[in-house]
């Protein structure tokens, strides 16, 4: 079976798979990897959690393994700069580069190297492609982010920034029971404003990868319009499941995500 690397976004732990992880070992997926964003919780940019994120990804992929990566949020960010440079025509010279920290192991012929099946963006808080291709025209994040974000001084990020009309149990976590809400809101940590705010320098889904953009059609952080602006993009190549669910459904609907990167990954 594939290998299936899973991040988290903004302000989440890698805990939020945990039962989507579960389902996945019932069903013989034994290989997950749930990555921990060194940008929640410090002041960690978005380099590190990329690196976070890649590394796990050429270690799996220089042992044989296909990989899936799925990114829920702002991690589907980093799932997509992670794949950067790794499309099957260029992991050779990619392999022969010696990147620190990462295998510089090239393949030789008794041992194939895996390849990325795909990315699973799950509400996916994604760069436009003019982010990249025209980056003057990407607009500040302080005035396209959601109203509940509060931009503290020190460069931390929070979702606490009207709390009487915007709780998390109302933009992340509206599909799930009130006592997983009261849980999975004591468990949020502030974000780094050097992460979110980074520029992007690649878009992995105008044809490079398979790529499959989850909305939820519950969900108040990215609603479904606003993710159809991601899809009708000129160029964007996606398959586009719609689930019963909120911002964040692999607490409230971890069946449904186990089968859908199942079926990505060639499964089921």
């Amino acid at each position: 079976t594939p290998a299936i690397v899973l991040v988290p976004g903004a302000f989440h732990q890698a805990s939020v798979y945990d039962k989507v992880i579960r389902i996945l070992h019932r069903d013989h997926y034994d290989d997950t990897t749930a990555i921990s964003l060194p940008s929640v919780g410090s002041l960690a940019g978005r380099e590190p959690d990329i690196e976070a994120t890649r590394h796990v990804v050429i270690k799996k992929l220089s042992a044989g393994k296909d990989v899936l990566l799925v990114g829920n949020s702002y991690g589907g960010t980093v799932i997509g700069e992670a794949v950067k440079g790794l499309k099957e025509s260029e992991v050779e010279p990619y392999a022969r580069s010696g990147t620190p920290g990462l295998s510089s192991r090239t393949p030789s012929r008794s041992h194939a190297r895996g390849r990325i099946l795909g990315l699973v963006f799950i509400s996916g808080y994604i760069p436009y492609i003019t982010d990249v291709t025209h980056p003057e025209t990407k607009p500040n994040i302080l005035t396209v982010s959601p109203s509940f974000f509060r931009f503290a001084p020190d460069g931390k990020v929070y979702w606490d920034n009207d709390l009487v009309n915007f709780p998390p149990q109302k933009t992340f976590y509206n599909a799930l029971d009130p006592r997983g809400q009261e849980v999975w809101t004591r468990r949020l940590r502030f974000s780094s404003f050097e992460a979110l705010a980074a520029n992007a320098t690649y878009i992995p889904y105008t044809g490079d990868f398979k790529c499959t953009y989850v909305i939820g059609e519950r969900d108040n952080s990215i609603p479904p319009a606003f993710a159809q602006t991601y899809i009708d993009q000129p160029g964007a190549k996606f398959e586009v499941v719609r689930l019963d669910a909120d911002h964040v459904p692999m607490l409230s609907r971890p069946e449904d995500v186990a089968r859908l990167i199942k079926k990505a990954a060639g499964g089921e």
